[in-house]
């Protein structure tokens, strides 16, 4: 590539898309790390790869997020590694300072891997809604870097241009830091430039000059019958075309302009007024079904008794209980783990995961075991067949 940039005007469009895609990552991990987070609008700058120094990330952790599906190319996210820190010690529910021992073993990766695959996966789906198409993103792969070079990451030439967009990043009683999101000018530009399509009106065809509608040919002026004629009963004279009766609103009946037989979802007489139609009512007559026993042929009680011949899981649960992440790798040998219910309460007779009874834990030759004191009624219960 040669050193091509971006418009004032695509400028504008990646720091609005960035604005709406942060707003979404941020919301997705003030869930994960149940804090408050906040990132604020973007700046967006065009710079050479070669010269992308920001020695206040360093050393720095470099997130590359590469999209799969919508959209073509890798976003990388340069974050402080002091920063990515205090995030997995909030996460871990650890102390929040700074640990001079502290090292991004392969259990951090991971966790750093998690962190960014939930914002930049909630980014991507906001993404997808606010430029209507498709996007998705590969697992995010963190790289440590003691000094930023993006040549390492990305293959760009020593005379490239990228698109550096800033975040102030603030996360509550945590950090108040920054980061930084480096896109290449080839995926800022598909970017932007489906933003401002999205946005610039489409010319709408003019319309064609409707013809002059058909003369209507006037009818004769008739007022009264002919001499020497009578009108036929319920109907008006020879000639004249009957008025529908007007509403006292001066409208027209319901039905007026459309066909007779569309007026009111049945065939009208003449000039759409509705009429009358007899409607039959009958009594539903159920059918009789006989007894499931005894409409069982011989082959068929046959194929039961092999299903009720089929094992099922058994497990009996005395309690449950609700911990977080940071405090389950603290459990050590002696953790006590408090349930919800009290000692001596009844426990739960499972079945393939589905409750059936209740009981009493008792001892029979030195064996735990469960004295069943209730049946528990259920749609599982109800589902097995008995014979």
């Amino acid at each position: 590539m040669s050193m091509k940039s971006i418009t004032d005007t695509q400028k504008d469009a990646i720091g609005e898309i960035m604005n709406i895609a942060m707003g979404s990552a941020a919301t997705a991990a003030s869930e994960l790390l149940n804090a408050k987070v906040w990132i604020t609008t973007p700046e967006v700058s065009v710079l050479q790869a070669s010269t992308m120094k920001r020695e206040e990330l360093e050393p720095a952790i470099c997130v590359k997020i590469v999209y799969t599906k919508g959209i073509t190319g890798s976003n990388l996210m340069l974050l402080k590694q002091n920063d990515v820190q205090m995030i997995l010690n909030q996460l871990m529910g650890q102390p929040l300072e700074i640990s001079p021992d502290f090292e991004f073993d392969e259990l951090n990766i991971s966790a750093v891997s998690e962190v960014m695959n939930q914002m930049m996966g909630s980014a991507s789906t906001s993404l997808s809604k606010f430029l209507e198409m498709n996007i998705d993103i590969s697992t995010p792969v963190p790289h440590i870097m003691d000094q930023i070079n993006l040549s390492e990451l990305q293959d760009f030439g020593p005379d490239d241009m990228v698109v550096a967009v800033n975040f102030n990043l603030t996360i509550e009683d945590v950090i108040n830091s920054e980061f930084v999101s480096v896109l290449s000018i080839d995926l800022a530009r598909e970017l932007s430039d489906r933003l401002i399509e999205l946005n610039t009106p489409q010319e709408e065809p003019e319309p064609e000059p409707e013809s002059a509608p058909a003369p209507i040919a006037q009818q004769p002026e008739l007022s009264a019958a002919q001499p020497g004629t009578t009108p036929a009963q319920g109907y008006p004279p020879q000639g004249v075309m009957p008025q529908p009766p007007q509403s006292p609103q001066g409208y027209p009946p319901p039905g007026m302009g459309y066909p007779p037989e569309m007026a009111y979802g049945y065939p009208q007489p003449y000039g759409g007024y509705p009429m009358q139609m007899p409607i039959n009512i009958q009594t539903a007559q159920l059918h009789q079904f006989e007894s499931f026993g005894s409409s069982l042929s011989g082959e068929q009680k046959d194929n039961l008794q092999l299903l009720l011949g089929v094992p099922l899981q058994i497990s009996v649960e005395i309690g449950t209980a609700r911990r977080r992440v940071k405090d389950i790798l603290e459990f050590t040998q002696g953790t006590i783990i408090e349930l919800e219910r009290q000692a001596g309460a009844p426990v739960d007779v499972m079945v393939n995961g589905n409750l059936i009874a209740r009981g009493d834990v008792v001892v029979i030759d030195d064996n735990f075991a469960v004295r069943i004191t209730e049946i528990i009624k259920s749609k599982f219960m109800d589902s097995l067949g008995k014979e």
